[in-house]
């Protein structure tokens, strides 16, 4: 089965750090692409900090990439 991820735009969001955001809500996956070049795939990602990015409550995307998942105990898998 194919997970599709929705997109979230880093320019909204004031970020340095982060070039790009993917979700999906229904396998509470977040894929994130740092500037550099580095892709990560956090799973297990709490519906609450999936909600806040999605419902627009973020008002710093770096921020929020760190509390949510890197600072937040979540699984994750280097893809590039």
């Amino acid at each position: 089965m194919r997970t599709t991820f929705l997109s979230v735009n880093p320019s909204d969001y004031n970020s340095s750090a982060v070039e790009s955001v993917g979700i999906s809500e229904g396998s509470n996956q977040v894929k994130v692409t740092f500037n550099g070049g580095k892709t990560y795939l956090y799973s297990n990602v709490c519906s609450e900090c999936i909600y806040q990015l999605t419902l627009g409550s973020v008002k710093s995307l770096g921020k929020w990439v760190s509390e949510a998942l890197v600072n937040n105990d979540v699984d994750y898998l280097q893809l590039a």
